[in-house]
């Protein structure tokens, strides 16, 4: 196992709202033996860029794989890990008042302790950014980490929708949303379009023809517009190399992003980071 990265060790102080105890990265971590019960004394979260494994309590048995977000409260006894390989994560040890208020509110809790198909590229630089960041010096500032992270937490458990019933119809505004979330999801792996047709109960071609009547575009064009946009945010906000966007975003090589980018923008991706205006 890789060790630790961007972790913070200073000792925690006492906090007002709440704070950050520690955030960091693991490379092919192994996890605990599988049914091994844990509780954690504080709030975890953990973000799986790499890798599957499963998710165990007594209310949930579910595959995690990369783009699956891990949310854990206090004293929840639950399990999970990594299969056979290990996994990549991003992972973030939090606490506080704030954090409490929002689980007796209802918007924290056992009864939602999972997100996936989050992006893996934007949401990894968005933790990698919090692990980087060296731990707030004051309360204020500790009290605006603790925030920020509540917000980015609240943003990722805002994706999840309700279960729908099997019987129920499907309106428009659900397959499409459905559709556009899996097809923005994990842009770095390969998709299979035919199983996005099935994940939203519609044979391939009434659900091709139906997603370019409703959004003007096709499946394939849609991802790919994504994997664009996704490189672009790397590029603005990441000083990482143009290669280790490609890979980042799905695109096969570092010629081929090159390609895609230049018949977008009429410049390379080099350019377009000098001067993005």
């Amino acid at each position: 196992m890789d060790p630790v990265m961007g972790v913070d060790r200073t000792h925690p102080r006492p906090a007002r709202l709440g704070q950050v105890l520690v955030a960091g990265r693991i490379t092919g971590g192994g996890g605990l033996p599988p049914g091994t019960v844990r509780r954690h004394p504080t709030w975890g979260l953990t973000f799986v860029t790499a890798g599957t494994g499963r998710y165990r309590d007594a209310d949930h048995d579910e595959a995690l794989r990369s783009g699956s977000l891990v949310l854990v409260r206090p004293g929840h006894p639950h399990w999970y890990g990594p299969d056979r390989g290990g996994w990549d994560e991003h992972f973030v040890v939090f606490d506080g008042p704030v954090f409490e208020l929002a689980r007796r509110r209802g918007a924290l809790g056992p009864g939602r302790p999972l997100v996936h198909g989050l992006p893996v590229a934007r949401w990894s630089h968005r933790l990698a950014a919090l692990g980087a960041r060296r731990r707030p010096s004051t309360l204020d500032a500790s009290d605006a980490e603790a925030l920020g992270l509540l917000a980015l937490v609240l943003e990722a458990l805002a994706t999840v929708r309700p279960p729908r019933s099997p019987s129920a119809p499907l309106r428009v505004a659900d397959w499409v949303d459905r559709s556009t979330d899996l097809l923005a999801g994990d842009l770095a792996e390969p998709l299979d379009l035919r199983e996005v047709a099935g994940e939203v109960g519609l044979p391939y071609e009434t659900w091709r023809r139906r997603f370019r009547a409703e959004t003007g575009t096709s499946p394939y064009a849609y991802r790919a517009a994504r994997r664009l946009d996704a490189a672009t945010e790397l590029l603005v906000h990441t000083g990482l190399a143009v290669r280790d966007v490609a890979a980042a975003t799905g695109f096969s090589d570092e010629r081929h992003l090159i390609r895609r980018f230049r018949e977008a923008t009429g410049r390379t991706p080099r350019a377009y980071r000098d001067d993005p205006r």
